[in-house]
């Protein structure tokens, strides 16, 4: 299968079962520990029947109408130290879907939204043990930030 059968557009309120579907069962090892929070979140502000508009930065991949991946992004404000651009809190492809271009086409159709509305910069960050979103992110021409998080114990 070609990226041509792929359609990338903007999540809308409906997508929000399917997607946390989708989350459901990428589950385990294949999912990132780093997005725990942030997906159903999202999620359950979109699921929301009172909002109008999803999320800002948020895409889905679909494919002869069934959603086989996804990107939620939040603009970012100056916290963690950053400047203010656009942060990648999750991306998700279904296992069939990989090695199929659909994450290079989701972070595409987000860096292009962002240039649209004069953001430069686009960000994630990401737990140590991610190392293969890392690595995924590297190849979409992400390098790391200039700053170092600390932490410890309380």
């Amino acid at each position: 299968m070609s990226i041509e059968t792929i359609t990338i557009r903007e999540l809308v309120q409906g997508d929000a079962e399917r997607v946390m579907e989708l989350d459901r069962e990428i589950q385990g090892a294949d999912r990132s520990t780093t997005w725990d929070e942030y997906v159903g979140r999202l999620l359950s502000i979109i699921a929301l029947d009172s909002l109008e508009y999803p999320p800002w930065g948020c895409f889905v991949a679909e494919s002869d109408g069934e959603i086989v991946g996804f990107l939620m992004s939040e603009r970012q404000s100056q916290a963690y130290g950053l400047p203010p651009g656009v942060r990648i809190v999750a991306i998700a492809v279904h296992p069939e879907y990989r090695r199929r271009q659909v994450g290079t086409e989701l972070v595409r159709a987000l860096c292009e939204k962002s240039r649209s509305e004069g953001i430069e910069r686009v960000f994630s960050v990401l737990l140590s043990e991610d190392e293969r979103d890392a690595r995924f992110l590297e190849r979409q021409g992400f390098e790391t930030a200039d700053f170092k998080v600390l932490s410890r114990e309380a």
